[in-house]
Parts: structure tokens; C-alpha cells; sequence
């Protein structure tokens, strides 16, 4: 699919996406749309006006190390999850300010792995994340300006650095935040680590190098405006988390030629190689359509798409038992929906079959179909990971149609 018709398939995808959602409280349509049409104009006039010393907004598009569509995407998510979880004891101003925060969290990690994955050597990466977490944790951070790739480093750094500016250090999250921006770029630099160290093992992948989701960081954003915490908004961390994981390997899936000549970290590659599909070796000796096409016909990549269902499954479940009257928890269903979504919307113009657009269209349903097709590993790799939810739930299993699947007890 070319870029315009892609584009107008995004745009449509938004627009049916904010009807739907129209019944829940918090994202009626009259307050979802005018919210993030602020939301864009005020973060254009930040990126319009970075300052000396970083790259214009507008070089970073022409060198394609951040399009227009990454921090717009993120104002969609950010105002989609902010809104259901803030939108009885907060002003329009403190959400606003915390969809903002949120899209920089997206658009800077976006752009400093844009420069990464294609332009850093591996020195120059652990020190541009360094530079990022120190921009993260405390707003400031060395401006380099001696190349047009440090200038662009330098924007991803500003952008982190207004993260900053929008919290209250004085609430209970801000600690949450610290520590989980610290995990942000640990998982990042684990997953630079395996083109030295070689390919991690699944179980490890899925354990720690998905870490290097953005989604715990950007959770605490919206809890740094809660006085406290609570059993049930820890809980709604914790599903966060699993739908950020899976929205991980979901990418994994659709990234997979990139991933294939970056060499970057990819679960569907580590299965494949785990499964005996491919070897280290083929990736240096095989086309990389080759490689696709083996791990397509032994069915690796639907494999992946299932390891993420059971990641985004995991966070549903969680979600289900959480009881809390200040959060309209109908809205917060329906953003984790919108995330599944747009995670498979370009499978769906890569496969063009009736498979994958009966994954696309299971984003609307009880997701009993989802539960009723992963492979039992799948989800005991999930559940490997993590032993227990919290201390007030444990993980059990039920029996559906002889499939091992998890489903979250309360003691």
C-alpha cells in the first residue's frame, strides 16, 4: 500500500475508531475531537520551536527520522487512556498537559531509535541513551551540535526533557517514573547487546528486552496526577504494561523486513531460530525475502501475532477485575482496543487475507476467538514471565476447548 492510501486508511481507522468509542463517558465524540485537535495544535508549536542547537522539526522529516504520523498516532493513544482515567477528578489543562508529556515519551524514543537502528555504532548509541535517560530523569542533558545526527539526537533529548517539566515530583508515581525510565533504557540497550552477544532466547526477550516498551513510563505520566495510589490504579499499571508488551511483538511482525536488515531484535526471528526454521547463519547467507517467506510457511509469524495476543489478553484480564468508580473503565477497554488496532492495520495491507483481517476485526469482539486459537506455549511463556499479578491476585488456569488459558482469580 503506497503512502497516501495508507494515510487515508489511518485516517479512516481514527475517525471510526472515535465514533465507536462515542459511548463511553469519557471519549464522546464532542469532547474526544476538540481535545485532540488542541492537543496536535499545541504540540506542533513545541516542535516548531525547538531550540538552538537541535534539529528543526521540519530537517528531522525531510531525513525521515520522524514523520509527522509518530507523534500524531501518539496524541490519539495518549488522549485515549488519559481521558477514561482522569477525566472526573481532573481539568481539561492537567489532561492536556499529561496527553503532551505522553506524546513526547512516543515521539522522542521514537527518533532516538530511528538513529539507533540506522546511523549510530553501538558507542554512540549507549551514549545517546544515556544523554535520553538523564534528559527523562531530570530535564537536562548535554546538547551535542557538532553533526546533523547529533543535532537530531539533541531534539530527542529536548522532547524527553519536557517529560519532565509536566510532573510533580511531590506525588507517590513520580518515584514509579523514575525507576521505570531507568527500565526504558535498559531494555533498549539489551536489545543493541544482542548483536554482540548474540540472539537472546525467547523466554528471555519476552522477560526483560521488551522492557524497553515505552508503555510503564507513559502509565506513570497519568498516575502522576492521582494523590495516591491504590491497589486497583497499580492494577491498571500492571495491564498497561502487558498491552504495551504485546504491541511490542505485534511490531515485531510488521517490522520484520527492517528488523530482518537492521538486524534488530525480533521475537519472530528468535522463534524462528529457536524452532530450527532458520539459523544465525542464514541471516547472513539469505535474501531477506527468503527468510520471510520460511518463517510465513512454518507458521512463525501468526505464532508471534498469537505471543502478543496472549500478551494483550493478559492485560484485558487484569483490566476486567479492576474496580474503581473514578475511572471510566468502558473508555480505558476501548483504548486498549484502539492500541491492538493500530498495531494490525498494516498486516492487513501486507497479507491481504482473510486471516489476518479476522485478527484485525477480533479488536471489536469478546475476544473469545483470540483466547480459543493461541497455542498453549504462548501462553505459558506469558505466564513464566510473570508468577503473579500483584499480591492480591494469582494467576490460575482454566481449561477452553483443551487450551491452556490463563484467567485472573481474585483470592
Amino acid at each position: 500500500m503506497n503512502p497516501d492510501k495508507r494515510g487515508m486508511s489511518d485516517r479512516l481507522l481514527k475517525i471510526f475508531w472515535t465514533a465507536w468509542s462515542s459511548t463511553s463517558p469519557s471519549l464522546r465524540h464532542r469532547v474526544l475531537v476538540p481535545f485532540i485537535e488542541d492537543a496536535e495544535r499545541l504540540y506542533q508549536n513545541r516542535l516548531d520551536t525547538l531550540p538552538s542547537g537541535c534539529m528543526e522539526y521540519s530537517h528531522l522529516r525531510e531525513k525521515r527520522y520522524l514523520k509527522e504520523k509518530h507523534w500524531i498516532y501518539a496524541i490519539l493513544m495518549a488522549a485515549a487512556e488519559s481521558l477514561p482515567l482522569l477525566y472526573k477528578n481532573n481539568t481539561k489543562k492537567e489532561i492536556l498537559t499529561a496527553v503532551l508529556a505522553k506524546t513526547s515519551i512516543g515521539a522522542s524514543s521514537k527518533l532516538l531509535d530511528n538513529l539507533n537502528d540506522e546511523i549510530h555504532t553501538e558507542e554512540e548509541a549507549y551514549s545517546s541513551l544515556e544523554n535520553y535517560l538523564s534528559a527523562l530523569k531530570t530535564g537536562t542533558y548535554v546538547r551535542k551540535c557538532n553533526s546533523s545526527v547529533e543535532r537530531a539526537e539533541s531534539s530527542a533529548c529536548e522532547m524527553a526533557s519536557w517529560i519532565h517539566r509536566y510532573l510533580d515530583s511531590e506525588r507517590e508515581a513520580f518515584n514509579l517514573y523514575l525507576d521505570d525510565c531507568t527500565k526504558l533504557v535498559e531494555g533498549q540497550i539489551s536489545s543493541l547487546e544482542h548483536k554482540r552477544n548474540g540472539w537472546p532466547s525467547l523466554s528471555e526477550y519476552v522477560e526483560s528486552i521488551v522492557e524497553k516498551s515505552i508503555g510503564d513510563v507513559w502509565i506513570d505520566v497519568d498516575l502522576c496526577l492521582f494523590d495516591s495510589l491504590d491497589e486497583s490504579l497499580l492494577d491498571v499499571k500492571k495491564a498497561n504494561e502487558y498491552i504495551f508488551k504485546s504491541s511490542l511483538v505485534y511490531d515485531d511482525v510488521q517490522d520484520i523486513y527492517e528488523d530482518i536488515r537492521t538486524r534488530s531484535v525480533n521475537s519472530a526471528v528468535i522463534m524462528g531460530i529457536e524452532r530450527g526454521i532458520i539459523t544465525s547463519q542464514d541471516l547472513d547467507e539469505l535474501a531477506d525475502s527468503e527468510l520471510v517467506l520460511r518463517l510465513q510457511e512454518s507458521g512463525i509469524l501468526k505464532d508471534t501475532i498469537h505471543l502478543a495476543d496472549a500478551l494483550f489478553l493478559k492485560g484485558v484480564d487484569i483490566l476486567m477485575h479492576i474496580d474503581n468508580p473514578c475511572i471510566d473503565m468502558k473508555g480505558l477497554l476501548k483504548s486498549f482496543r484502539l492500541v491492538r488496532l493500530f498495531n494490525l492495520r498494516k498486516l492487513i495491507a501486507m497479507n491481504k487475507d482473510f486471516w489476518t483481517l479476522r485478527q484485525f476485526l477480533a479488536s471489536f469482539s469478546d475476544f473469545e476467538y483470540l483466547r480459543n486459537q493461541i497455542p498453549p506455549e504462548m501462553y505459558c511463556l506469558v505466564s513464566s514471565t510473570h508468577q503473579s499479578v500483584n499480591q492480591g491476585r494469582s494467576l490460575s488456569f482454566c481449561r477452553l476447548d483443551k487450551r491452556c488459558v490463563p484467567s485472573l482469580q481474585p483470592h
